[in-house]
């Protein structure tokens, strides 16, 4: 069976809040560096792939730090 997390009497399973929490992070990242002006003059393909990968490596690091049963 696999884990799952009570909210509220509904289970939802453990990766699903690795890959929010993950996409969260993703979107202040992206905000952060906008702010900061160190995206001025990186391609936007470059972002598309870049992005996805960081909130995978993220979500996926998430899931085995917290969840490893």
């Amino acid at each position: 069976m696999e884990p799952s997390i009570n909210v509220l009497g509904a289970y939802f399973p453990d990766w699903l809040f690795c890959i929010a929490g993950a996409t969260v992070l993703s979107f202040l990242l992206h905000a952060l560096l906008s702010a900061r002006g160190w995206l001025v003059g990186v391609p936007s393909h470059l972002l598309a792939l870049g992005y996805p990968a960081f909130a995978t490596v993220l979500s996926l690091s998430a899931w085995l730090m917290l969840f490893q049963h």
